[in-house]
């Protein structure tokens, strides 16, 4: 099973924002980050 690990940034405002390896967009909270994850990349862990 693959796993997308968020890449842990610091913004201007140095709070810690989650970045996507595969696409690159951005999330504050990780609870965003995750959903973005399954809906987006989800197919990547499905088993046929």
């Amino acid at each position: 099973m693959a796993v997308l690990k968020a890449i842990k940034l610091m913004n201007r405002d140095k709070e810690i924002v989650f970045k996507c390896p595969r696409c690159g967009r951005v999330f504050k909270k990780s609870k965003d980050y995750t959903r973005h994850v399954n809906r987006a990349h989800g197919h990547l862990f499905k088993k046929a």
